[in-house]
């Protein structure tokens, strides 16, 4: 179980945080919450949270990254503990996109990441690096070579969805 102390360190100021200062505070929350824990390969899982990081672009989108599994695999964090703590509305928004719900599946998962620009690129690079660890543990990454296909398909019909006047695509196509 959390410390209650834990909670009150992770706490930040009302000030908006800046996207270089929330990637920052997305790093020490993650390294936090998944203190201990270890990934598919007995590492410390906060290294899978840094490579799926390093393989993103921009401060947000490495934000998101650090904190994909948080909520998941970290008791005590919610997401109105990442407000809290100073997360941008963005940034949390695409933490919960990666956040399996209780009967989904994780194709489902993986189809309503691909709704949200953030989480589409961490959840790309999320299940690459599962991938990858699997294959150097010459063990099958089936599940994942599916997912990163089923996103592929997403990303292909949103490419060839009808622009609106504004530029967007239209919405209506992963409904």
């Amino acid at each position: 179980m959390t410390d209650p102390r834990d909670r009150r360190d992770m706490r930040r100021s009302p000030v908006p945080l800046s996207p270089m200062e929330e990637c920052a505070a997305a790093r020490d929350v993650a390294a936090h919450a998944h203190s201990g824990q270890l990934d598919k390969a007995g590492d410390p899982y906060f290294h899978h949270c840094q490579r799926v990081a390093d393989a993103v672009v921009g401060e947000k989108a490495k934000a998101v990254a650090f904190l994909h599994d948080v909520l998941e695999k970290s008791p005590g964090w919610t997401r109105d503990r990442l407000i809290e703590t100073g997360f941008s509305p963005e940034v949390v928004c695409a933490v919960e996109m990666l956040t399996i719900q209780s009967g989904e599946t994780k194709d489902a998962l993986t189809l309503r990441a691909a709704k949200n620009p953030l989480s589409l690129v961490v959840k790309r690079a999320d299940l690459q690096d599962n991938l990858e660890q699997l294959e150097r543990l010459g063990r099958n990454g089936a599940e994942y070579r599916h997912r990163l296909q089923l996103l592929a398909q997403v990303s292909e019909t949103k490419s060839m969805a009808p622009q609106s006047r504004n530029g967007d695509a239209d919405s209506d196509d992963l409904d």
